[in-house]
């Protein structure tokens, strides 16, 4: 019989019930184990009762439905990452940590668990969610020395 590492036989299964657990320090079910849950239940049905149609087709809606706000948050991370890295090189005006305004230029971008925090003039970090402003950076056209002196 198959078992999922996340998912442990319990020790007394209520009546009707698959007889598995999540294991202790796990707090949600993903795809995979919903897949387990669902392969385990049908392997277990009565044969005289079956899972109804209508039970399985709004199983698998539930799978469908997980698998696409998987796959929504995904695309929503990757995202903010495209928006902060943009950034770079742009003036802004955030509310920093102590809730003061701050601005500067964005000199450089992290990522600390998937967001995005902005570095401002390579000393002050913010969360790109506390951005109130962005501006192109004027552009600071470079005179040679040489151009400099022969006015």
């Amino acid at each position: 019989m198959y078992t999922d590492p996340m998912i442990s036989p319990a020790a007394s299964a209520p009546a009707g019930g698959t007889g598995y657990t999540l294991s202790p320090g796990t707090q949600e079910l993903g795809e995979d184990d919903f897949l387990s849950l669902l392969i385990t239940e049908l392997m277990n049905q009565d044969p005289m009762d079956p899972l109804a149609d209508r039970d399985f087709i709004a199983q698998v809606a539930q799978l469908n439905t997980l698998s696409q706000t998987i796959e929504l948050n995904e695309n929503l991370v990757t995202l903010q990452m495209l928006e902060a890295t943009s950034l770079v090189g742009k003036e802004i005006e955030a509310i920093g940590p102590n809730g003061d305004h701050v601005e500067g230029t964005v000199t450089g971008v992290w990522f600390i668990d998937s967001e995005p925090w902005l570095v401002i003039d390579e000393e002050l970090v913010v969360d790109l969610d506390y951005v109130v402003r962005i501006e192109e950076a004027p552009v600071e056209e470079d005179v040679p020395d040489d151009e400099a002196g022969e006015e």
